[in-house]
């Protein structure tokens, strides 16, 4: 009787055991399943000098844009800031609509948010000559 009692009670706790094994930790869950936020940064020349674009990413998806254009045309491209970041979340990318009239901003924009998302290539193609 309490050599099959033992037995049993192996059995037992090597069924919890496997049941168990399957099973990701509860803080392990958490995280996995919260994507951390991150901030991206990246900078390109607008109309009056350099824009920095700060995205602020979770996952794949840009929830937050901020713009930095200090020597942009206050009445124009600095006025096209706010819409601007409106459309680079909306968008969820650099690909925007722009804004008329800041035609210039609006490209040095979507080019500081292409470096930002590591996009942009600075270089020029290589020529390659056969000889």
């Amino acid at each position: 009787m309490k050599k099959t009692l033992m037995i049993m009670s192996g059995v037992l706790l090597l069924s919890l055991a496997a049941c168990n094994a399957n099973k990701v930790p509860e803080a392990t869950k958490e995280e996995t399943t919260e994507a951390q936020e991150r901030e991206l940064v990246g900078s390109a020349e607008g109309f009056g000098g350099t824009i920095t674009v700060t995205l602020t990413m979770k996952g794949d998806d840009i929830v937050k844009a901020s713009i930095e254009g200090n020597d942009e045309t206050p009445e124009v491209g600095g006025a096209a800031l706010p819409e601007l970041e409106k459309q680079l979340v909306e968008k969820d990318g650099y690909e925007i609509d722009g804004v008329s009239g800041a035609t210039y901003t609006s490209e040095g924009v979507m080019n500081a948010a292409k470096d930002a998302l590591g996009l942009f290539d600075t270089e020029a193609p290589k020529e390659t000559t056969k000889g």
